[in-house]
């Protein structure tokens, strides 16, 4: 899981160091910036997609407003339909967020690209896609944080029909 350092307070933008890995500045709660709160909810949300649809699913209790919308293969999708959509390819494909390469973070927008690894479950076919994101985040407070509004996801390979 790659880490994330906020290079600049007052822009809020992010950048990788050498090899696509990034550093961390720690902070306390006090101290955190809705940028920070937005980077590290990215940063957890990694993790739980990694570990499988149903834990996915409930990260998204989390990281999106109830209201958000979604936008893939050039359709815009209630939370409901991006999950429904996430649980038919997740039925079919092994997925597995690889390593981030950018996040820049300015005012309540995300821009982020990565690599995404997926695995036909029945042919083995392996499929390596390069996903850039753009999200616009809510701040809301304390327990709830930073949620996604609305995104946009693109990759250079399109995601394979059954």
């Amino acid at each position: 899981m790659s880490e994330i350092k906020q290079s600049t307070p007052a822009s809020g933008t992010t950048a990788p160091q050498p090899g696509g890995t990034f550093t961390t500045q720690q902070r306390s709660a006090a101290s955190m910036t809705f940028q920070d709160a937005i980077a590290a909810r990215l940063r957890h949300g990694f993790e739980n997609w990694n570990s499988g649809y149903e834990t996915w699913l409930e990260w998204c209790n989390t990281l999106y407003e109830p209201d958000a919308h979604y936008n893939v293969q050039g359709q815009r999708l209630t939370l409901r339909q991006y999950q429904d959509l996430m649980g038919e390819f997740f039925a079919v494909f092994d997925v597995e967020l690889g390593d981030f390469y950018n996040m820049l973070i300015e005012d309540d927008w995300c821009a982020i690209r990565y690599v995404v690894h997926i695995t036909n479950k029945r042919t083995g076919e392996k499929i390596e896609q390069m996903t850039m994101e753009f999200v616009n985040f809510k701040d809301n407070p304390q327990p709830i944080g930073a949620r996604v509004v609305e995104g946009w996801a693109l990759s250079d390979k399109p995601l394979p029909r059954r």
